[in-house]
């Protein structure tokens, strides 16, 4: 089987298991289902294509393939109960496409629109299933460890935001904690999970396409979800504007304030 095949499949299937979703949303007549759940479907992918890769024989199942899929897996689970103001605001051109799109009845313009949000999930964690592909070299190396605490570094930083998050409930826009060295220390935290699953992947053999998946990634998070973000708190708190003037976005390494 080639990669891409392997990849075809683990689309359709994809494809198949958000288009449930969203049947599922529409009988209840609520999104909460489809953002609740958004990350389940490559979370199935992930293990269809193990199971593919096994049955298959395409090579052994290497420790980093085993961690990478942990992590992923982990991540996907928490996503159930996090990320419902991000997710919403992510989805929220979707959830309007999907609405209107039933009400006129042009069901193949929605399925469109369903196998487009597929693709660019497949895409988003190409770094996954890029490891379950051909996974390489059993062992560990270095860049599998650097990975590694990527990762975990990525989801203390995520677990902290939210601990924050729910403290500062109510109480306007957060300023202290994590968020008085950047604007997004969530987002940072989910970018560095990520990443660290994109380095992980390096290590499997012909993963270099997952790059790309990586920097779609990157710029879905840079140019639609950060600025909806930012909108939303702008129009909410117009002082916003101040903290956004002194405080970096993503990165820094000392605090503002």
């Amino acid at each position: 089987m080639s990669n891409f095949e392997f990849l075809l499949i683990i689309f359709l299937f994809n494809s198949f298991a958000l288009s449930l979703l969203i049947y599922r949303a529409i009988n209840k007549k609520s999104p909460r289902v489809l953002l609740k759940f958004f990350f389940l479907p490559p979370l199935l992918g992930a293990f269809i294509s193990m199971i593919i890769q096994w049955n298959m024989q395409f090579s052994e199942i290497s420790y980093r393939q085993l961690l990478g899929n942990i992590i992923f897996i982990a991540w996907c689970i928490k996503s159930f109960n996090s990320y419902k103001f991000l997710k919403a605001l992510l989805l929220d051109e979707f959830l309007s496409f999907v609405r209107e799109n039933i009400t006129k009845k042009q069901f193949f313009k929605l399925l469109m629109g369903i196998l487009k949000i597929s693709f660019f999930q497949i895409m988003c964690f190409s770094s996954v299933f890029a490891l379950n592909y051909l996974s390489g070299y059993s062992g560990l190396n270095s860049l599998d460890i650097l990975g590694i605490t990527l990762c975990i570094a990525g989801l203390s930083l995520e677990i902290i935001s939210e601990k924050e998050i729910k403290l500062n409930s109510g109480k306007g826009f957060i300023k202290s904690g994590l968020w008085s060295y950047v604007r997004h220390p969530n987002i940072t935290g989910i970018i560095l999970v990520l990443l660290g699953l994109q380095t992980l992947a390096l290590g499997a053999v012909g993963s270099e396409w997952s790059i790309i998946g990586f920097i779609i990634l990157i710029w879905i998070i840079n140019k639609r979800l950060i600025p909806n973000i930012e909108k939303r708190l702008l129009s909410k708190f117009p002082e916003y504007i101040g903290y956004m003037d002194t405080m970096p976005k993503l990165i820094t390494f000392k605090k503002i304030n």
